[in-house]
Protein backbone atom coordinates (compact mmCIF):
# COMPACT_ATOMS: atom_id res chain seq x y z
CA UNK A 1 0.00 0.00 0.00
CA UNK A 2 1.57 3.76 -1.10
CA UNK A 3 2.67 5.80 1.72
CA UNK A 4 -0.42 8.56 1.44
CA UNK A 5 -2.49 5.50 1.06
CA UNK A 6 -1.85 4.32 4.45
CA UNK A 7 -2.26 7.99 5.79
CA UNK A 8 -5.69 8.29 4.18
CA UNK A 9 -6.73 5.17 5.80
CA UNK A 10 -5.05 5.59 9.04
CA UNK A 11 -6.97 8.88 9.52
CA UNK A 12 -10.08 7.63 8.85
CA UNK A 13 -9.62 4.65 11.47
CA UNK A 14 -9.29 7.70 14.13
CA UNK A 15 -12.30 9.65 12.45
CA UNK A 16 -14.42 6.88 13.20
CA UNK A 17 -12.78 5.59 16.44
CA UNK A 18 -12.88 8.95 18.29
CA UNK A 19 -15.49 11.88 18.30
CA UNK A 20 -15.11 14.42 16.02
CA UNK A 21 -14.94 17.08 18.85
CA UNK A 22 -12.02 15.22 20.33
CA UNK A 23 -8.17 15.86 19.71
CA UNK A 24 -5.71 13.54 18.85
CA UNK A 25 -4.06 13.59 22.09
CA UNK A 26 -7.84 11.78 23.35
CA UNK A 27 -8.77 15.15 25.87
CA UNK A 28 -11.75 17.04 24.90
CA UNK A 29 -10.54 20.13 22.32
CA UNK A 30 -12.31 22.88 25.02
CA UNK A 31 -13.10 21.55 28.61
CA UNK A 32 -16.23 23.73 28.80
CA UNK A 33 -19.28 24.14 27.23
CA UNK A 34 -22.02 26.82 27.77
CA UNK A 35 -26.53 25.72 27.01
CA UNK A 36 -28.62 28.16 26.28
CA UNK A 37 -32.05 27.85 26.71
CA UNK A 38 -34.37 29.78 23.84
CA UNK A 39 -31.21 31.05 22.21
CA UNK A 40 -33.18 32.63 19.74
CA UNK A 41 -34.79 35.24 21.81
CA UNK A 42 -33.82 39.20 22.46
CA UNK A 43 -31.94 38.67 26.11
CA UNK A 44 -30.60 34.98 25.02
CA UNK A 45 -29.16 35.80 21.41
CA UNK A 46 -27.19 38.64 23.66
CA UNK A 47 -25.82 36.68 25.90
CA UNK A 48 -24.58 33.69 23.27
CA UNK A 49 -22.65 36.53 21.59
CA UNK A 50 -21.12 37.91 24.86
CA UNK A 51 -20.31 34.10 25.42
CA UNK A 52 -18.71 34.36 22.26
CA UNK A 53 -16.88 37.53 22.94
CA UNK A 54 -15.39 36.03 26.60
CA UNK A 55 -13.97 32.42 25.29
CA UNK A 56 -14.54 32.47 21.29
CA UNK A 57 -13.11 28.80 21.41
CA UNK A 58 -15.89 27.15 23.74
CA UNK A 59 -18.56 25.64 22.81
CA UNK A 60 -21.98 26.54 22.60
CA UNK A 61 -25.24 24.63 22.57
CA UNK A 62 -28.05 27.01 21.29
CA UNK A 63 -31.48 25.18 22.01
CA UNK A 64 -34.07 26.75 20.33
CA UNK A 65 -37.54 25.10 18.80
CA UNK A 66 -37.84 22.35 16.53
CA UNK A 67 -38.98 24.75 13.77
CA UNK A 68 -36.28 27.86 14.45
CA UNK A 69 -32.99 25.02 14.05
CA UNK A 70 -32.61 25.84 9.78
CA UNK A 71 -32.73 29.78 10.36
CA UNK A 72 -30.81 29.59 13.91
CA UNK A 73 -28.21 27.47 12.53
CA UNK A 74 -27.48 29.79 9.51
CA UNK A 75 -27.54 32.83 11.18
CA UNK A 76 -24.84 31.08 13.92
CA UNK A 77 -22.70 29.67 11.23
CA UNK A 78 -21.59 32.83 10.23
CA UNK A 79 -20.68 33.77 13.48
CA UNK A 80 -18.85 30.88 14.52
CA UNK A 81 -17.95 27.10 13.73
CA UNK A 82 -18.37 26.62 17.94
CA UNK A 83 -22.08 27.17 18.13
CA UNK A 84 -24.61 23.84 17.46
CA UNK A 85 -28.03 24.31 17.65
CA UNK A 86 -30.37 21.60 18.48
CA UNK A 87 -33.78 21.02 19.34
CA UNK A 88 -35.35 21.90 22.89
CA UNK A 89 -39.14 22.01 24.00
CA UNK A 90 -39.45 22.48 27.81
CA UNK A 91 -42.47 21.01 27.87
CA UNK A 92 -40.98 17.54 26.87
CA UNK A 93 -40.45 16.24 30.29
CA UNK A 94 -36.88 17.19 30.16
CA UNK A 95 -36.33 14.69 26.85
CA UNK A 96 -34.21 17.22 24.74
CA UNK A 97 -32.17 18.87 27.34
CA UNK A 98 -30.92 15.35 28.25
CA UNK A 99 -30.12 14.96 24.93
CA UNK A 100 -28.07 18.51 24.64
CA UNK A 101 -25.92 17.57 28.12
CA UNK A 102 -25.25 14.39 26.40
CA UNK A 103 -23.81 16.03 23.49
CA UNK A 104 -21.87 18.22 25.59
CA UNK A 105 -20.70 15.60 28.00
CA UNK A 106 -19.10 13.62 25.08
CA UNK A 107 -16.45 16.58 24.54
CA UNK A 108 -16.44 18.53 27.50
CA UNK A 109 -15.28 18.42 31.11
CA UNK A 110 -17.04 21.67 32.28
CA UNK A 111 -20.68 22.47 31.68
CA UNK A 112 -22.74 25.60 32.40
CA UNK A 113 -26.48 25.89 31.54
CA UNK A 114 -27.87 29.70 31.01
CA UNK A 115 -31.74 28.86 31.28
CA UNK A 116 -33.44 31.48 29.59
CA UNK A 117 -36.37 30.02 27.95
CA UNK A 118 -40.29 31.22 29.64
CA UNK A 119 -42.93 32.40 27.64
CA UNK A 120 -44.28 35.67 28.11
CA UNK A 121 -46.43 38.07 27.13
CA UNK A 122 -51.10 37.74 26.79
CA UNK A 123 -52.34 34.57 26.20
CA UNK A 124 -55.95 32.81 26.15
CA UNK A 125 -55.23 30.64 29.06
CA UNK A 126 -52.56 32.50 31.19
CA UNK A 127 -53.13 30.24 33.72
CA UNK A 128 -51.81 27.08 32.10
CA UNK A 129 -49.29 29.05 30.80
CA UNK A 130 -47.69 30.42 33.44
CA UNK A 131 -47.52 26.69 35.09
CA UNK A 132 -45.89 25.26 31.90
CA UNK A 133 -42.83 28.14 32.45
CA UNK A 134 -42.65 25.96 36.29
CA UNK A 135 -42.92 23.01 34.76
CA UNK A 136 -40.06 23.52 32.20
CA UNK A 137 -37.90 24.95 34.54
CA UNK A 138 -38.30 21.67 37.34
CA UNK A 139 -37.88 19.48 34.33
CA UNK A 140 -34.42 21.05 32.97
CA UNK A 141 -33.11 21.00 36.77
CA UNK A 142 -34.27 17.58 37.26
CA UNK A 143 -32.57 16.60 34.04
CA UNK A 144 -29.51 17.95 35.11
CA UNK A 145 -29.40 16.00 37.63
CA UNK A 146 -30.47 12.86 35.42
CA UNK A 147 -27.19 13.52 33.25
CA UNK A 148 -24.52 14.58 35.81
CA UNK A 149 -22.83 11.52 35.66
CA UNK A 150 -20.92 12.30 38.69
CA UNK A 151 -19.93 15.55 37.42
CA UNK A 152 -21.63 18.64 38.73
CA UNK A 153 -23.34 21.35 35.85
CA UNK A 154 -23.18 24.79 36.75
CA UNK A 155 -27.05 26.74 36.30
CA UNK A 156 -27.80 30.37 36.16
CA UNK A 157 -31.13 30.70 36.05
CA UNK A 158 -32.68 33.59 34.32
CA UNK A 159 -35.53 34.88 36.69
CA UNK A 160 -36.95 38.41 37.34
CA UNK A 161 -37.79 41.20 38.91
CA UNK A 162 -41.08 40.10 39.02
CA UNK A 163 -40.12 37.59 41.57
CA UNK A 164 -38.64 39.93 43.65
CA UNK A 165 -41.84 41.81 44.73
CA UNK A 166 -45.15 42.06 43.02
CA UNK A 167 -47.39 45.27 42.21
CA UNK A 168 -47.43 47.48 45.23
CA UNK A 169 -45.74 45.18 47.68
CA UNK A 170 -43.63 46.47 50.24
CA UNK A 171 -39.51 45.92 51.10
CA UNK A 172 -38.89 43.33 53.51
CA UNK A 173 -36.23 46.33 54.74
CA UNK A 174 -39.04 49.34 54.22
CA UNK A 175 -36.87 51.19 51.92
CA UNK A 176 -36.04 49.22 48.97
CA UNK A 177 -36.04 45.67 47.21
CA UNK A 178 -33.14 43.58 47.94
CA UNK A 179 -32.52 39.66 46.86
CA UNK A 180 -33.75 38.93 49.93
CA UNK A 181 -37.12 39.97 48.66
CA UNK A 182 -39.82 37.26 47.36
CA UNK A 183 -42.86 38.33 45.34
CA UNK A 184 -45.82 37.41 47.94
CA UNK A 185 -48.41 39.38 46.33
CA UNK A 186 -49.10 38.21 42.74
CA UNK A 187 -51.52 35.75 42.28
CA UNK A 188 -52.46 33.31 39.86
CA UNK A 189 -54.82 33.29 37.60
CA UNK A 190 -55.65 37.20 38.28
CA UNK A 191 -54.94 38.40 34.81
CA UNK A 192 -51.94 37.57 32.33
CA UNK A 193 -49.40 40.07 34.00
CA UNK A 194 -50.32 38.63 37.79
CA UNK A 195 -50.12 35.02 36.41
CA UNK A 196 -47.05 35.58 34.33
CA UNK A 197 -44.95 37.12 37.88
CA UNK A 198 -46.52 34.08 39.85
CA UNK A 199 -45.19 31.99 37.41
CA UNK A 200 -41.14 33.52 37.68
CA UNK A 201 -40.91 33.52 41.51
CA UNK A 202 -42.44 29.94 41.65
CA UNK A 203 -40.14 28.99 38.74
CA UNK A 204 -37.06 30.67 40.95
CA UNK A 205 -38.49 29.38 44.12
CA UNK A 206 -38.72 25.34 42.76
CA UNK A 207 -34.91 26.25 40.76
CA UNK A 208 -33.68 27.10 44.45
CA UNK A 209 -35.35 23.91 46.40
CA UNK A 210 -34.72 21.48 43.60
CA UNK A 211 -30.80 23.11 43.06
CA UNK A 212 -30.28 22.76 46.91
CA UNK A 213 -31.71 18.99 46.97
CA UNK A 214 -29.95 17.36 44.31
CA UNK A 215 -26.61 19.81 45.06
CA UNK A 216 -26.42 21.46 41.60
CA UNK A 217 -24.78 24.96 42.19
CA UNK A 218 -27.27 27.66 40.92
CA UNK A 219 -27.20 31.06 40.23
CA UNK A 220 -30.38 33.52 39.65
CA UNK A 221 -30.28 36.69 37.75
CA UNK A 222 -33.57 38.73 38.48
CA UNK A 223 -33.09 41.75 36.05
CA UNK A 224 -35.80 44.29 35.84
CA UNK A 225 -37.38 45.90 32.40
CA UNK A 226 -35.31 44.98 29.82
CA UNK A 227 -34.29 47.29 27.04
CA UNK A 228 -31.61 48.29 24.80
CA UNK A 229 -30.60 47.51 21.20
CA UNK A 230 -31.68 44.12 19.94
CA UNK A 231 -28.03 41.88 18.53
CA UNK A 232 -27.15 42.71 15.27
CA UNK A 233 -30.68 45.02 14.60
CA UNK A 234 -32.40 41.31 14.80
CA UNK A 235 -35.97 42.05 15.48
CA UNK A 236 -36.92 38.88 17.69
CA UNK A 237 -40.09 38.35 19.05
CA UNK A 238 -39.95 40.89 21.98
CA UNK A 239 -42.32 42.44 24.58
CA UNK A 240 -39.52 45.22 24.92
CA UNK A 241 -38.68 45.50 21.29
CA UNK A 242 -42.45 45.57 20.57
CA UNK A 243 -42.80 48.94 23.41
CA UNK A 244 -40.20 50.87 22.82
CA UNK A 245 -41.41 50.58 19.10
CA UNK A 246 -44.44 51.73 19.91
CA UNK A 247 -43.39 54.66 21.90
CA UNK A 248 -40.38 55.99 19.27
CA UNK A 249 -43.56 55.63 16.91
CA UNK A 250 -45.52 57.87 18.81
CA UNK A 251 -48.45 54.90 19.10
CA UNK A 252 -48.41 54.86 22.69
CA UNK A 253 -47.09 56.95 25.71
CA UNK A 254 -43.68 56.47 27.02
CA UNK A 255 -43.52 55.26 30.37
CA UNK A 256 -41.34 55.38 33.64
CA UNK A 257 -39.68 51.44 34.19
CA UNK A 258 -37.22 50.61 36.30
CA UNK A 259 -34.97 48.56 33.64
CA UNK A 260 -31.67 47.28 32.62
CA UNK A 261 -29.83 47.32 28.89
CA UNK A 262 -29.67 43.55 27.53
CA UNK A 263 -26.35 44.39 27.11
CA UNK A 264 -25.19 44.35 30.71
CA UNK A 265 -27.57 42.00 31.42
CA UNK A 266 -25.49 39.21 29.10
CA UNK A 267 -22.31 40.54 30.98
CA UNK A 268 -23.86 39.86 34.37
CA UNK A 269 -25.14 36.49 33.27
CA UNK A 270 -22.24 35.26 31.81
CA UNK A 271 -19.99 36.48 34.08
CA UNK A 272 -22.27 34.01 36.85
CA UNK A 273 -21.51 31.31 34.78
CA UNK A 274 -17.81 32.04 35.10
CA UNK A 275 -17.46 32.92 38.56
CA UNK A 276 -17.42 30.52 41.19
CA UNK A 277 -18.01 33.42 43.91
CA UNK A 278 -21.55 33.32 41.81
CA UNK A 279 -22.71 30.40 43.25
CA UNK A 280 -25.69 30.17 45.65
CA UNK A 281 -26.47 33.78 45.01
CA UNK A 282 -29.13 35.57 43.86
CA UNK A 283 -28.65 39.17 41.88
CA UNK A 284 -31.11 41.98 41.37
CA UNK A 285 -30.17 43.57 37.88
CA UNK A 286 -31.43 46.82 37.63
CA UNK A 287 -30.74 50.71 37.80
CA UNK A 288 -31.52 51.46 41.29
CA UNK A 289 -33.95 54.62 40.30
CA UNK A 290 -36.64 54.84 37.81
CA UNK A 291 -35.70 57.28 35.24
CA UNK A 292 -39.15 59.71 35.02
CA UNK A 293 -40.94 59.14 32.30
CA UNK A 294 -40.43 62.72 30.91
CA UNK A 295 -36.50 62.06 30.44
CA UNK A 296 -36.95 58.74 28.54
CA UNK A 297 -39.06 60.43 25.83
CA UNK A 298 -36.55 63.51 25.64
CA UNK A 299 -34.00 61.22 24.89
CA UNK A 300 -36.65 59.02 22.21
CA UNK A 301 -36.74 62.57 20.68
CA UNK A 302 -33.20 63.20 20.56
CA UNK A 303 -32.92 60.17 18.10
CA UNK A 304 -35.37 60.91 15.83
CA UNK A 305 -33.70 64.09 15.33
CA UNK A 306 -30.90 63.18 15.27
CA UNK A 307 -30.93 60.29 12.90
CA UNK A 308 -34.32 62.04 10.76
CA UNK A 309 -36.28 59.55 10.74
CA UNK A 310 -39.84 59.37 12.65
CA UNK A 311 -41.49 62.20 14.27
CA UNK A 312 -40.10 63.81 17.72
CA UNK A 313 -43.43 65.44 18.10
CA UNK A 314 -45.21 62.41 18.28
CA UNK A 315 -43.57 60.98 20.81
CA UNK A 316 -45.54 61.67 24.05
CA UNK A 317 -45.05 60.55 27.65
CA UNK A 318 -47.18 59.74 30.81
CA UNK A 319 -46.94 62.44 33.27
CA UNK A 320 -49.64 60.70 35.85
CA UNK A 321 -47.71 57.70 37.42
CA UNK A 322 -45.35 58.37 40.25
CA UNK A 323 -43.92 54.82 40.99
CA UNK A 324 -45.71 51.66 42.92
CA UNK A 325 -44.56 51.78 46.23
CA UNK A 326 -41.39 53.77 46.02
CA UNK A 327 -42.17 56.89 44.18
CA UNK A 328 -40.01 57.81 40.88
CA UNK A 329 -36.82 58.77 41.29
CA UNK A 330 -36.35 57.37 45.03
CA UNK A 331 -33.51 54.13 45.58
CA UNK A 332 -36.07 51.42 44.42
CA UNK A 333 -33.49 48.14 44.37
CA UNK A 334 -30.30 46.98 46.09
CA UNK A 335 -28.25 46.60 43.23
CA UNK A 336 -24.83 48.05 42.04
CA UNK A 337 -22.69 47.27 44.81
CA UNK A 338 -22.83 43.70 44.45
CA UNK A 339 -23.10 43.93 40.62
CA UNK A 340 -19.37 45.36 41.06
CA UNK A 341 -17.97 43.54 43.30
CA UNK A 342 -19.19 39.77 42.98
CA UNK A 343 -19.61 40.02 38.88
CA UNK A 344 -17.61 43.09 37.77
CA UNK A 345 -20.51 44.58 36.12
CA UNK A 346 -20.88 48.39 35.98
CA UNK A 347 -25.37 49.26 34.52
CA UNK A 348 -24.56 51.74 31.80
CA UNK A 349 -26.92 55.26 31.90
CA UNK A 350 -30.72 54.86 31.21
CA UNK A 351 -30.82 57.29 28.83
CA UNK A 352 -27.93 55.87 26.72
CA UNK A 353 -29.87 52.31 26.65
CA UNK A 354 -33.22 53.94 25.49
CA UNK A 355 -31.31 56.07 23.06
CA UNK A 356 -29.43 53.28 21.30
CA UNK A 357 -32.82 51.44 21.66
CA UNK A 358 -34.76 53.88 19.71
CA UNK A 359 -31.72 54.41 17.44
CA UNK A 360 -31.83 50.92 16.60
CA UNK A 361 -35.65 50.41 15.79
CA UNK A 362 -35.80 53.71 13.81
CA UNK A 363 -32.76 52.84 11.34
CA UNK A 364 -34.10 49.46 11.30
CA UNK A 365 -37.36 50.18 10.20
CA UNK A 366 -36.59 52.84 7.86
Amino acid sequence: MAKSAKLDFLAILILAIFPKCWSFSTTPSSTKASIVTGANGYVAREVVQELLKESPTESIYCLVREGRIESESKYWKQKSDCIQVLPYDMLDGGSTMKEALKAARECHEEICVYHIASVFGPSEDHVQTAKDNVQGTEDLVNALSAESNGQKCRLVVISSMAAVRGSGQEPLNGKWYTDKDWNEKSNLGDNWGSSYQWSKAESEKRAWELAKEKDIPMTAICPSFVFGPPSDGMMTNSYSIELVGQWVWGKSEVQSRLCVDVRDLAKAVVAAGNNPKAIGQRFILSKEERVPSQEMAEALKSVCLETGVGNADSITYDANFQGGAIPIGSREVEATDRLEDVLGVTLRPVKETIGDMGRTLLMTKE
